[in-house]
C-alpha cells in the first residue's frame, strides 16, 4: 500500500491505521466491522465504510480503496 500510496499525489491525504490481527482479533471492535480475518483492509470517508477488500494484494484490487477514500 505504501508504494500504491507513493505512486499518486492525491494519496498522500488517506490516513491508515494498521492493526495486528494476532494482538485484537478478540476485540469488540473486530466483531463490530465484521473483520473475520486478517488481511481485510476497510476504508472510511466521513466515519462511512466507503469499500472493503479481504486477502487481496494486487494494486489493482487495493487502488479503488484509495479513489472512495479521497
Amino acid at each position: 500500500m505504501s508504494a500504491l500510496k507513493d505512486s499518486n499525489p492525491a494519496y498522500q491525504a488517506v490516513t491508515f491505521m494498521k492493526v495486528d490481527w494476532d494482538k485484537h482479533r478478540n476485540d469488540a471492535i473486530v466483531d463490530e466491522l465484521k473483520v473475520r480475518r486478517r488481511s481485510t483492509i476497510i476504508v472510511f470517508k466521513g466515519g462511512e465504510e466507503v469499500g472493503r477488500v479481504i486477502a487481496q494484494t494486487s494494486g489493482a484490487a487495493i487502488e479503488p480503496l484509495f479513489v472512495a477514500a479521497l
